[in-house]
């Protein structure tokens, strides 16, 4: 990486802002006042993240660290192949949140989510009234008592939409409703006016490998696939008991670890 420009936090929180200019222009305006900065700011941080810049590019924490910074919190378990790595760093521009960086074993790529601080109390969010711009993550969002969500384990840093059913305040009938996302942070709520049928999926294949063999020897994609299916939980519930079970694995069968190469890959959408 020698050489290539590193994207500090400060502007790393610029760039997640740009796509808010749009999705929630009236939280990004009065934050970019706060912060003194324009929306032609956020735009240049933001290409330069995704299309100029070693730091989207980075594989392990310790290279955000060198970029960032000591992490605010960090947790490890095991170790060697079968470490498990977190770190938080804060986020000034949005006061309580914290963005994490997870490092799996020698899974190639870092997962990352957007969370509050420890302690900071979760927001009442029971009615469509509550579901204000930037008043939930993702996860507290489908952690909610609203739904049922139709979404799938989608990811995605920007533009993650789920759909869901609640109550419309007006006439107390249950109505569908689309959540828009950057980042993790909720942006709007907005009912939908005509819902379309999916068509029904093709048949797939059942698969019958057990998790902990899929975990062991490094499948990382298919195990946290297999996880999200059975506990029925979002994409980001799958993640964290996958964590669990490779912990627990780490120190019951430390010795049965494949140490090759993982054979699977998640995609990485940008």
């Amino acid at each position: 990486m020698t050489g290539e420009p590193v994207t500090t936090l400060h502007d790393f929180q610029l760039s997640m802002l740009h796509p808010m200019c749009r999705s929630a222009p009236a939280q990004a305006a009065e934050l970019l006042d706060r912060i003194g900065a324009t929306r032609a700011d956020t735009a240049i941080a933001e290409a330069r993240w995704w299309f100029g810049n070693a730091t989207n590019n980075f594989t392990t924490i310790t290279e955000y660290v060198s970029a960032w910074g000591a992490p605010d919190s960090e947790n490890i378990e095991g170790d060697g192949a079968r470490e498990t790595r977190s770190a938080r760093w804060d986020l000034p521009f949005w006061p309580g949140m914290q963005f994490e960086f997870t490092a799996i074993g020698r899974y190639p790529r870092l997962f990352h989510r957007l969370l509050r601080q420890p302690g900071v109390p979760v927001p009442q969010l029971d009615s469509i009234d509550n579901l204000t711009p930037w008043s939930c993550t993702q996860a507290e969002f489908l952690n909610s008592g609203l739904g049922p969500f139709d979404q799938d384990i989608d990811l995605g840093s920007i533009g993650n939409r789920i759909d869901f059913e609640a109550v419309d305040p007006e006439s107390g009938r249950r109505r569908p409703y689309r959540a828009l996302f950057d980042w993790g942070l909720l942006q709007s709520v907005e009912p939908v006016l005509v819902r379309l049928s999916k068509p029904n999926p093709a048949p797939v294949a059942i698969d019958e490998t057990p998790i902990d063999e899929l975990i062991l020897t490094g499948q990382t994609g298919r195990a946290v696939l297999r996880i999200h299916a059975e506990i029925e939980g979002n994409g980001y519930a799958a993640i964290a008991e996958y964590q669990l079970r490779h912990a627990r694995l780490a120190r019951e069968r430390p010795n049965d670890f494949v140490l090759d190469e993982p054979a699977d890959r998640l995609s990485r959408r940008r």
